[in-house]
C-alpha cells in the first residue's frame, strides 16, 4: 500500500466520525454544558488510550523539551477548539457550523505558508474557493441569512474553532515525525483535561436527564470521535501533510447531512447533492495536484543524480 493510499484511508475515518459528532453534540447540549461534554469525552478517551498503549507495549516516554508543545497542542487543539465548537453549536445548527469549518483549508494554506514557507499558487486559491462554494451549496445558506441571522456569536465561535484546529495541526506536525501516534494523542488529550474538568462543576448540567440514548452519544464521542478520530487524523497528517488533510474536512457536511437523514429523517435536496459533488471535485483536485508535484519532484531528483 502506497503512502498516499494510507493517507487517504486514514483521513476518511475522522471525516466520518467527526461528521457524526455534530449530531452527538447537538443532542447532548440541552443536557450538558459545552465544556462538560468535552471533559467527559476526553477523560474517557484518555483512559482508553492509556490502556491501548499499555496493552500494545507502546511507549509513553517523551522528551522534557517537547512537553510544552504537547501542553499547548492539548490546550489549543482540544480544550479551546471544543470550547469554540460546542458553544457555537448552541447558537447555530450543525449545517452552518460545518460551513464555517470549511475555512480550515484557507487558514491552513496561509499559516503553513508563514510557518513552513509553503508557496501559495493560483491553483491552491482556486481549490479552496471551489470547496467553500461547494459547502455553501450543501448547507443551503444564503449570504443575507449568514450576515443578518442574529447568530453572529455562533459564527464567531466556529471561526475560532477553525483557527484553533489549524494551529493544532501545525503544532502536531513535528510531534508526528518523532513519536508514535497513540503517544501523541494520549498526551494531547491528557494535557487538555486541566482546562476542561473545572467546567464540570461550573456549568449548569442536567445530570438527571441522562438516559440510555445520551450515554450512547457520549460513548460515540469518547471512543470514535475522540480516540479513533484523532489517531487516524495524526496518521493522515504524516502521509498527506497539513493542508491536504485539512481539505478533507470539507466532507464533514456531507456526512452530517446523510446521518441527519437516517437519524432524524431530514431529506437531502438537489442543491445539497450538487454541493457534495463540488466538494468532492475540489478535494480530488487537491490530491491530484499534490501527486503531480511529488512526481515532478521525484523526476527532478532522478535527473539531478544522473
Amino acid at each position: 500500500m502506497t503512502k498516499k493510499t494510507k493517507g487517504l484511508i486514514s483521513i476518511m475515518i475522522p471525516v466520518f466520525v467527526w461528521g457524526v459528532s455534530y449530531i452527538n453534540t447537538e443532542y447532548l447540549l440541552p443536557i450538558l454544558g459545552p465544556m462538560t461534554i468535552g471533559a467527559i469525552r476526553f477523560l474517557i478517551a484518555t483512559l482508553l488510550l492509556y490502556i491501548m498503549i499499555r496493552f500494545s507495549g507502546g511507549s509513553l516516554k517523551i522528551d522534557r523539551a517537547d512537553k510544552p508543545l504537547f501542553i499547548v497542542a492539548g490546550a489549543i487543539g482540544i480544550a479551546l477548539y471544543f470550547y469554540f465548537e460546542n458553544t457555537g453549536i448552541l447558537y447555530i445548527s450543525a449545517n452552518p457550523s460545518s460551513l464555517i469549518m470549511s475555512a480550515i483549508p484557507v487558514l491552513s494554506i496561509i499559516l503553513e505558508a508563514v510557518v513552513y514557507k509553503r508557496r501559495i499558487d493560483l491553483a491552491d486559491f482556486a481549490i479552496v474557493v471551489l470547496s467553500v462554494v461547494g459547502v455553501a451549496f450543501i448547507v443551503g445558506l444564503d449570504l443575507n441569512t449568514f450576515m443578518h441571522s442574529g447568530k453572529a456569536l455562533g459564527y464567531l465561535m466556529m471561526l475560532g474553532a477553525a483557527l484553533s484546529w489549524v494551529i493544532y495541526s501545525l503544532l502536531s506536525k513535528p510531534l508526528v515525525e518523532k513519536y508514535p501516534y497513540l503517544t501523541i494523542v494520549y498526551y494531547q488529550f491528557f494535557y487538555s483535561l486541566p482546562f476542561l474538568l473545572p467546567f464540570v462543576f461550573i456549568e449548569n448540567n442536567q445530570w438527571h436527564q441522562i438516559g440510555g440514548e445520551a450515554i450512547a452519544h457520549i460513548v460515540f464521542l469518547s471512543i470514535f470521535a475522540s480516540a479513533v478520530g484523532f489517531y487516524y487524523y495524526a496518521r493522515a497528517v504524516k502521509y498527506l501533510g497539513v493542508t491536504e488533510s485539512s481539505m478533507f474536512i470539507n466532507f464533514l457536511p456531507i456526512v452530517t447531512i446523510l446521518m441527519n437523514y437516517f437519524y432524524t429523517g431530514q431529506t437531502i435536496t438537489m442543491h445539497q447533492f450538487i454541493g457534495g459533488c463540488i466538494v468532492i471535485s475540489a478535494v480530488t483536485a487537491s490530491s491530484l495536484k499534490q501527486r503531480r508535484g511529488e512526481t515532478v519532484k521525484a523526476v527532478k531528483t532522478v535527473r539531478h543524480r544522473s
